[in-house]
C-alpha cells in the first residue's frame, strides 16, 4: 500500500513538472512588424484634429532644397514602408528628377513643421522611381517610390506601414472610415502647424459619380478610388502623398494615397473641402511597387492577413 502511495506521488509529481514546463514553453505573442503604433495614443486636415505625437510613425514630410540648400520648402507627404523607401504620389516625386544629390530630403518622425524635435529624423533621397506611365498633369498612375540615402533606424516615433496584398480589392471598403493625415493647408489657407488627422469613409465609385459626374469621369481611373465628407472635412494642398490608413486589432494597413482634390472650390483658397478626393489605390499598384524595390519580400512591410477598419 505504502509503494502504490509513493508511485502515485510519482506520477502526480512528474504531471505538474509537465504543466510547468508546458507552461514555460509557451510561445509569446509576436508584434507584427508593421503597422504598429509604440506611442500609445486614443483614437481631422480641414474640419479634423491635430494629432498626438507619435500617433502615425509612418507618416512622413518631404522638402526640396533652394538655393544650395539653404532653403527648405516642404512639399507633400508619404508613407514609410521600410527602412529605406516611401511611397509617395508621381505628382510629388516628380520634382525629384533631374534635381542634384541632396536636393530632396525627407524627415521622418515630424509633428511640427515649424520645429524640429529630437524625434525628428531627416534623410537625403538617393533615388526617386516614378510611374512610367504617369504623365504631368493627369491622375493615372500618380505613384511613386523615394529610395532613401540611408536607411533608417525605427524608433518608437518612427515605424513603417503595413501594405495590402494585390487582390485585397477595395470595393470592400466602401462606406468604411480610414484615416488620412497630412498637414495640408487648414481653415487659415496656410500649411498646418501641426500634424492633422481625418477619419472620412470611402465612396463608391457610382455614388463618387452621382456627386459630380464631370469632374469625376474625368479624373478617376483604374487604380484608384474615391474618398470624403462633404462637411467640410477634406485634404487640400500639402495633402497630397499622404496616405489613407485602416486599422484591424490595432495593425494599421497603408490602402490609399491622396493624389487630388476638386481645386474649383473657394472655402479655403482653391480646394472644394465640400467635395469627395481622390486617392491611389495601393494594392492595385502593389506588383508595381514590388518589381521598384526588387527584394521586396525582405524589406518591405508587408500585411499578412486581411485587415478591415475596426474602432
Amino acid at each position: 500500500m505504502k509503494y502504490v502511495t509513493f508511485g502515485v506521488l510519482l506520477l502526480l509529481a512528474a504531471f505538474a513538472s509537465c504543466q510547468a514546463v508546458r507552461r514555460l514553453d509557451k510561445p509569446k505573442r509576436v508584434e507584427p512588424a508593421c503597422g504598429v503604433r509604440k506611442i500609445r495614443t486614443q483614437p481631422l486636415i480641414v474640419g479634423g484634429r491635430t494629432a498626438a505625437v507619435g500617433a502615425w510613425p509612418w507618416n512622413v514630410a518631404v522638402y526640396y532644397t533652394k538655393n544650395n540648400g539653404h532653403k527648405r520648402d516642404f512639399r507633400c507627404g508619404g508613407t514609410l514602408i521600410s527602412p529605406e523607401y516611401i511611397l509617395t504620389t508621381a505628382s510629388c516625386a516628380r520634382y525629384a528628377t533631374g534635381k542634384p544629390a541632396g536636393s530632396v530630403r525627407v524627415v521622418l518622425g515630424l509633428h511640427s513643421l515649424t520645429e524640429m524635435s529630437s524625434n525628428a529624423r531627416e534623410i537625403f533621397v538617393k533615388e526617386a522611381f516614378i510611374h512610367e506611365e504617369y504623365v504631368h498633369g493627369e491622375n493615372m498612375y500618380d505613384v511613386a517610390v523615394l529610395q532613401l540615402n540611408t536607411a533608417v533606424n525605427y524608433t518608437n516615433y518612427i515605424q513603417p506601414a503595413c501594405l495590402p496584398g494585390a487582390d485585397d480589392k477595395i470595393e470592400r471598403f466602401d462606406n468604411m472610415l480610414g484615416t488620412i493625415v497630412g498637414w495640408g493647408n487648414v481653415e487659415t489657407g496656410m500649411l498646418a502647424d501641426e500634424l492633422q488627422s481625418a477619419a472620412v469613409p470611402v465612396i463608391s465609385f457610382i455614388d463618387c459619380l452621382k456627386s459630380d459626374r464631370d469632374f469625376f469621369s474625368a479624373n478617376i481611373y483604374s487604380g484608384m478610388y474615391c474618398a470624403g465628407l462633404t462637411n467640410g472635412t477634406a485634404p487640400c494642398f500639402g495633402d497630397a502623398g499622404g496616405g489613407m490608413f485602416f486599422a484591424d486589432r490595432g495593425v494599421w494597413t497603408l490602402r490609399g494615397i491622396v493624389s487630388f482634390t476638386d481645386r474649383s472650390g473657394t472655402a479655403i483658397g482653391s480646394c472644394n473641402t465640400r467635395q469627395y478626393f481622390g486617392l491611389v489605390n495601393v494594392a492595385h499598384f502593389m506588383p508595381w511597387i514590388q518589381g521598384v524595390i526588387g527584394q521586396f519580400q525582405a524589406t518591405a512591410a508587408t500585411a499578412r492577413e486581411d485587415r478591415s477598419q475596426q474602432f
